[in-house]
């Protein structure tokens, strides 16, 4: 099945995120074998914080007032007047509430697309814009190789692993058929490491430093460059060329698709949806159209809320059928903010489980920060 994956990967590698020149430096360079040079082995690992309220409730108290008596008078006979009988307090009656509705991806992502053609964050001519970023990449190795998951190496068979953390911005100018500006990215750093090994570490470390000493100054790339999907469509072709509704933006993500199957097929649609919204560029109308497409495909789901973020799960697999038995799965997301439309993260995973990387740790997790500037660094 791997080799199946293998012939398959090539038209499909839309998960890298092209938006930054390092990482399309380190994986040229991973695919060289370099000779181990004695360095320190990285031993960081990575913490997650969650917080929490709390509320607080008050209440009143009545107070009951007496009046005073007046000089007496003769005295009376009194006759005790009937008691009324006594009766409970009545209650009002409950009023109905709706039950909560639950939320599907489609009507998440149609209430995103709204916010996108409304939501500003829209250079005007002149301006950029800014999209920073900091990804972290899992690299697996054994005693000769270095890649990434699924480009020379499959999790079963790696030995040893890395996180690797680089970070940079792109400015996208207002006209997208322009000059997209890379600027250098920092230098990469290992974030984590696994079934550590001092040789190992030593050739990564290699790697780490001939990535960092090539990075050299920023780059313009015309129209964005090409989707990582090999076809040498360039960004801006597809996001100045799309249309503004969402079975317009299926139809032509659909043709020349060479998939195997109708489900296949699906697949792709949705990676190559993924790695364009994940660059956060477009008209707002296209970005929503984007958006409402990728909440009608099968395997869309929502995973997890927060404020006006939601997170999207895009489940799929490289075979031709879902659950076809020996495959690989491949289980993508996107985080959106709802109140303008745009991606503030990504996640892209194919570790099976009971690898030498632990569960849940993803092949790639990309964080994104958006806004307006008026031009390029200084």
């Amino acid at each position: 099945m791997f080799e199946k994956v293998e012939k398959i990967r090539p038209e499909i590698e839309g998960v890298e995120e092209s938006l930054a020149a390092a990482r399309m430096r380190l994986m040229t360079e991973i695919r060289g074998e370099e000779r181990p040079v004695r360095a320190r082995p990285v031993r960081r690992t990575w913490f997650l914080a969650a917080g929490a309220a709390g509320a607080l409730a008050a209440a009143t108290a009545g107070v009951l007032i007496v009046g005073g008596m007046t000089a007496p008078k003769p005295p009376v006979v009194a006759h005790p007047a009937p008691t009324p009988a006594q009766t409970a307090p009545s209650s009002p009656a409950p009023r109905p509430t709706a039950s909560a509705v639950p939320e599907t991806a489609q009507g998440v992502l149609s209430a995103a697309s709204a916010s996108a053609i409304h939501g500003g964050l829209t250079p005007q001519p002149g301006q950029y814009l800014r999209v920073t970023w900091t990804s972290d990449r899992v690299l697996l190795g054994d005693d000769s190789t270095i890649s990434q998951p699924g480009s020379g190496l499959f999790y079963p068979a790696a030995t040893h692993a890395w996180v690797v953390r680089s970070s940079g911005a792109t400015y996208i100018p207002a006209d997208l058929t322009g000059d997209w500006y890379w600027a250098a990215a920092e230098p990469a750093v290992v974030t984590a490491a696994y079934g550590q090994d001092a040789d190992a570490d030593a050739r990564l470390q290699l790697l780490l430093d001939r990535m960092s000493a090539a990075g050299g100054d920023g780059r313009f790339v015309s129209g964005g460059g090409s989707l990582p999907e090999g076809d040498g469509t360039t960004y801006s072709d597809y996001l100045t060329s799309l249309p503004a509704d969402a079975d317009g933006v299926l139809s032509q993500l659909s043709a020349g698709q060479g998939s195997i199957s109708d489900y296949h097929h699906a697949a792709m649609v949705g990676w190559r949806l993924i790695t364009l919204l994940g660059c956060n560029a477009g008209t707002g109308d296209v970005r929503a159209a984007m958006l409402q497409a990728l909440g009608r495909l099968p395997g869309s789901s929502i995973v997890d809320s927060h404020g006006s973020l939601r997170t999207i799960s895009f489940d799929s697999s490289f075979g031709s059928e879902q659950g076809e038995s020996g495959d690989v799965q491949r289980h993508q997301a996107i985080t959106v903010d709802v109140s303008n439309g745009r991606v503030t993260g990504s996640s892209d995973s194919t570790n099976p489980g009971g690898s030498i990387v632990p569960d849940g740790v993803p092949d790639v997790r990309t964080d994104y920060v958006v806004d307006v500037v008026d031009g390029l660094p200084g």
